[in-house]
């Protein structure tokens, strides 16, 4: 890469990572084969049929194997000082159902005797609301406001998660004029 095209690189507001799943068990139990091939190194997924293949190209790759740990450090980590600087970031999973979306975001919660920053199954919510709060501690003196906001758009529907009802439905609108 060149140097021009790695200054570029570094001052694009929006990167794009891709996350593979693994095979899950009811596909390995039906001896499903994976076509989705995952080349980190070219930062490329290749997705195979029966005749043909295509390749996307993405900032950054994750093969089926990766740790929740990895994801975050390299999507969302690097963003925390960005908002400590005043910065708005957002993260967003998007993807068909039942392809990871929730437990990149969320996790599992593997251990109740660890901490969230030392279980393996964290995803990225609780991590980075651990490094935010973390780096805030840090601060002598210094008044912080945090507002975050967790949302879920399914089938044109928007949904805030941290709703105190079930299920509260948001309305869109469209311009100024609420339309």
């Amino acid at each position: 890469m060149s140097k021009k095209s790695e200054n570029h690189h570094k001052n694009q507001r929006i990167q794009v990572f891709a996350r593979c799943r693994p095979l899950n068990n009811i596909e390995r139990k039906q001896f499903c084969t994976s076509v989705v091939e995952v080349i980190p190194e070219k930062k490329e997924i290749v997705v195979k049929d029966r005749n043909s293949s295509r390749e996307f190209f993405f900032d950054k790759v994750f093969p089926p194997d990766t740790k929740q740990i990895s994801v975050y450090k390299a999507v969302v980590g690097p963003l925390i000082q960005e908002v400590l600087m005043g910065y708005n970031c957002t993260v967003f999973a998007y993807g068909q159902t039942g392809t990871g979306k929730t437990y990149t975001m969320e996790g599992e919660r593997n251990s109740t005797t660890c901490s969230w920053e030392d279980d393996p199954g964290a995803g990225i919510i609780p991590r980075s609301l651990h490094q935010l709060f973390e780096e805030l501690n840090k601060e002598e003196n210094v008044e912080f406001s945090v507002r975050v906001s967790f949302l879920e758009l399914y089938n044109e529907e928007l949904f805030d998660l941290l709703s105190s009802t079930e299920l509260s439905r948001l309305r869109l609108f469209e311009d100024s004029n609420r339309k």
